[in-house]
């Protein structure tokens, strides 16, 4: 029997990192890091930005057996 998993990540943009037109490039680099942490193992881990600020979460929950 399987499980499935489902993955959350949020992301807040409101401070100086994500200013100046510099979202979407912040946004992708939060997400390649989340993905390295996932491929890694992670199941719950907080996101920052390049100034070390944390703007986010990843987690990972377990659903109900199929």
């Amino acid at each position: 029997m399987s499980r499935t998993k489902t993955f959350t990540i949020t992301i807040e943009t409101g401070n100086a990192a994500f200013d100046d037109g510099n979202e979407g490039n912040e946004v992708a680099r939060i997400l390649r890091e989340a993905a390295d942490k996932a491929e890694m193992g992670s199941t719950a881990t907080p996101l920052r930005d390049y100034n070390g600020n944390v703007v986010g979460r990843m987690t990972v929950q377990m659903g109900e057996p199929r």
